[in-house]
């Protein structure tokens, strides 16, 4: 009798070990941002690629959604580098939260599911949608901003614009902060939350900044390209941080319009370099042109209060890229104008023009995430308040 079990249960598990192995796996962009085209399947090995669609040379984010692989160690492999210093990032809960794989900077990440990952999300870098900007305002006290449409999108939607601190109209200075510029830059959004919760905090810096600080922020300058998961960068006929002469995107002539109307004495637009290795793994300021920069002084006495009130992520302005070395030089903007440089020439009362590059993953050893990405936003809030403070005296 126990004989006869024991083949009947041998029988089960033979059966249910040809079930697993010949459960079909999928592969596709249905999730938030999804980007990915799916070239083949081979034996554990999946061949994958970015979606390129609009764009004119190659770029590297991707985002993709991995049903039907529970149980199954499957390797990832792209034609050319698309995963970053530390990995894949990972969802197990439809986004809720995340993880990295912990992989090497390549072409390609492994991954063994557990008997319970039916659904899994796999993206370059951590997303952030304009969902994600509705739930962050929801986390503040509603009396502490105001929203507002900086324009419709090529699609028609709404592009949010808001701002914070000091909202009476009896502010001392104005702060003018864009993102996504480039759309598949996350990072940049989570340090932009994070100079917003600075702005907001129950602390001497938060009070002394509503008392005396206007914020505006664009946090989607290329909004439909955030939402749906483009590439962004390299867009054709020039992407959105290129357009700053022709202004074929509503969001650039509409931040243009922005600059101005503001008459902000700093503005700053958020970045994430190339996906990793040398410099793009370390936070740096591409400095701009010395003949068209407003106040060289200001920008100088501006990064060196970054320099003390970092936290989060590190930063040595000493890794910063001067104008005219590396990839920042004249031909990299042969394409056109970008937001930074138009500012420097146009903005009104503008001292402080300044890029800030958030690697996507990697920061000198330091992990980048939101959390991380944060609370280097809110050490910019202290930068601020500590820039016009000595401005003041």
């Amino acid at each position: 009798m126990n004989k006869l079990v024991t083949i009947v249960l041998l029988a089960l598990v033979s059966f249910q070990a040809q079930a697993f192995s010949n459960r079909k796996v999928r592969v596709d962009d249905r999730l938030p941002a999804g980007n990915i085209v799916v070239e083949k399947m081979s034996g554990d090995t999946v061949y994958v690629q970015p979606d390129l669609t609009g764009n004119r040379e190659e770029w590297f984010y991707w985002a993709m959604r991995v049903r039907g692989a529970q149980g199954k160690t499957l390797v990832f492999k792209y034609p050319r580098l698309c995963v970053g210093a530390r990995g894949a990032v990972v969802s197990l809960d439809k986004g809720k939260t995340f993880f990295f794989t912990g992989d090497k900077a390549g072409n390609s990440f492994t991954y063994t599911f557990g008997p319970k990952d039916k659904d899994v999300y796999f993206y370059e870098c951590h997303p952030y949608v304009p969902k994600d900007w509705k739930r962050f305002l929801r986390t503040l006290d509603k009396k502490l901003y105001t929203k507002g449409v900086l324009c419709r999108s090529v699609s028609g939607k709404k592009v949010p614009r808001a701002s914070f601190g000091r909202l009476d109209g009896e502010e001392k200075h104005r702060v003018v902060i864009t993102a996504r510029h480039h759309c598949s830059e996350t990072m940049a959004s989570y340090v932009m939350e994070g100079v917003i919760q600075g702005f907001c905090a129950d602390n001497e810096t938060g009070k002394w900044l509503r008392d005396n600080v206007e914020l505006t922020v664009a946090p989607f300058a290329d909004f439909d390209g955030s939402a749906s998961g483009d590439q962004g960068k390299y867009r054709a006929p020039h992407d959105h941080n290129r357009d700053y002469v022709e202004f074929l995107y509503p969001e650039t002539k509409a931040i243009s319009e922005l600059y101005v109307e503001r008459h902000a004495e700093v503005i700053l637009d958020l970045h994430c370099p190339w996906i990793a290795q040398g410099i793009n793994e370390y936070l740096y300021n591409p400095l701009g042109d010395p003949d068209i920069i407003p106040d060289i002084a200001a920008e100088e006495r501006f990064i060196s209060l970054v320099d003390r009130y970092a936290e989060g992520l590190p930063y040595d302005s000493s890794y910063n890229v001067p104008f005219g070395t590396l990839w920042n030089t004249n031909k990299n903007y042969a394409d056109g104008m970008s937001c930074l440089s138009w500012a420097r020439m146009n903005a009104p009362g503008a001292h402080v023009c300044l890029c800030f590059e958030i690697p996507f993953a990697n920061d000198n050893g330091t992990e980048v995430n939101p959390e991380s990405s944060r609370v280097f936003g809110r050490s910019l809030a202290k930068t601020i308040a500590a820039y016009f403070r000595d401005a003041d005296r």
